[in-house]
């Protein structure tokens, strides 16, 4: 066997290998527009890692079960950032639909949170 042969039958059992292999199911991803808004009284620079959660934040709201059923096309928030008063460490976003017209719908109110690190928690409010 010379070796372009050789390399030809290394490929194929490559190839063979890599799609038989366990794939994760995609997420799709719900649009979103967020503005952000600082807390009165909140200083961003003591916020460090605000950026980080911010995008991390995003792109879990966009996965989140509530999003990803909605019915709206698109959905655009209104999120109030501050530091948690109990633990300046925590970031705390408050969420809310800015089209009101949906309001009572479970997508339109959440809150959530950004621990030191980076690890998100959200809760939907279900228009409560």
């Amino acid at each position: 066997m010379s070796r372009s042969d050789f390399l030809l039958v290394l490929f194929a059992i490559f190839f063979l290998f890599a799609s038989c292999a366990k794939k994760e199911p995609e997420v799709d991803f719900k649009p979103i527009q967020i503005r952000w808004n600082l807390a009165q009284g909140e200083d961003e620079s003591k916020m460090p890692r605000k950026d980080n959660c911010v995008i991390l934040l995003t792109a879990r709201l966009m996965a989140e079960p509530p999003v990803q059923a909605s019915s709206a096309g698109e959905l655009s928030y209104e999120v109030t950032y501050s530091r948690s008063a109990e633990n300046p460490e925590i970031l705390k976003f408050d969420g809310i639909c800015r089209d009101l017209s949906i309001m009572d719908k479970p997508e339109c109110r959440w809150e959530a949170t950004c621990d030191a690190d980076c690890k998100i928690v959200v809760n939907f409010h279900n228009g409560d």
